[in-house]
């Protein structure tokens, strides 16, 4: 497997002027009327995107006078007009494959095998080699430094604020390096340039997740935006480090592991007005003492919900209603 960093190679530009925006839902099926699903769906004059669901529905915010255009792979492009319009069926007809991407899932262990030999040269010797000097047969390694189980779709922003889409790659997120990688034919594997790129959007199971790198946090790594207005963002880091097995015994006491681990450790950070960083976590509290009144009627609104990811993102889209 080849790992290196690159860019991608399609931009769709859209456009900065934006007028009212409208909630569309719809469908994406193909001329027999089977739902395509996964389709990309996207305001045509703007940066409006998502993807539809399994079974081709979708739902976004666009330009009530702009069009969807809508895309996949084995399908051609097609455009419908909005004019208002609220709900929106698209019909695909049949086009040419733009490629084929296998299951993570399938490659999974190459994935893992390949990074931990690299960090077993790194300790000298191989695999074998080191079992034989620790007395223990190695167990398959738990957790991995990738947070999907599987590759998902996804677009990005670029630095001129053009929407950047390549439907042929399929993509994840690398928990180490902080990148977001993207493969064709899963076998092999790239990262997204993150200095050409603002923001990624990464769609798990219909729900996006948004990237971007901040030099608040770390401007080397992408980092998860949960919250972003034009006040107040709230990041969510992810710190992943392997930890080797550590199995051993003295005849009678065993202890440690006999697997290499992955573990996990999230953090988050609030960014105001003043552009620096603030570790929080995620309390109602939290929320008030760094956003004020500005929080206190959607707080008010949730009762006695517990605050999570979902109740800040929420929160988030609150401001924009």
């Amino acid at each position: 497997m080849r790992v290196f960093i690159t860019t991608l190679l399609l931009a769709l530009t859209g456009t900065l002027a934006y007028s009212q925006t409208i909630s569309i839902s719809g469908t994406v099926s193909n001329q027999k009327g089977q739902p395509v699903p996964y389709a990309f769906v996207r305001d045509a004059q703007h940066n409006y995107a998502t993807f539809a669901d399994s079974t081709g529905n979708f739902m976004l915010k666009a330009d009530a006078a702009s069009s969807l255009q809508a895309e996949a792979n084995s399908y051609k492009t097609t455009q419908a007009k909005i004019e208002g319009k609220t709900k929106i069926d698209i019909v695909l007809p049949a086009g040419e494959n733009a490629g084929n991407v296998e299951s993570m899932k399938s490659i999974k262990e190459t994935i893992n095998g390949e990074f931990l030999h690299q960090g077993q040269l790194l300790l000298g010797g191989d695999a074998s080699q080191q079992q034989a000097k620790q007395g223990f047969v190695q167990e398959p390694t738990h957790g991995s430094r990738y947070l999907y189980s599987d590759w998902i779709p996804g677009y990005g922003i670029n630095k001129n604020d053009g929407l950047v889409a390549e439907l042929s790659n399929m993509y994840n997120y690398d928990k180490i390096a902080g990148n977001i990688m993207y493969t064709n034919d899963g076998k092999s594997m790239s990262a997204v340039a993150n200095d050409q790129i603002k923001s990624f959007v990464l769609f798990e199971k219909g729900r996006p997740h948004v990237y971007e790198n901040s030099p608040a946090i770390d401007g080397k790594k992408f980092v998860e935006v949960l919250l972003s207005t034009p006040k107040y963002k709230i990041y969510k880091k992810m710190d992943t480090k392997l930890d080797r097995a550590d199995f051993h015994t003295d005849g009678v006491i065993t202890m440690g592991h006999r697997y290499d681990e992955y573990n996990d450790v999230e953090r988050y950070y609030f960014v105001g007005e003043d552009g620096k960083a603030k570790s929080i976590s995620l309390k109602k509290s939290a929320l008030k003492k760094m956003m004020g009144s500005d929080a206190d009627a959607f707080i008010a609104s949730q009762g006695s919900r517990d605050v999570d990811e979902e109740y800040v993102k929420d929160l988030g889209n609150s401001f924009t209603k």
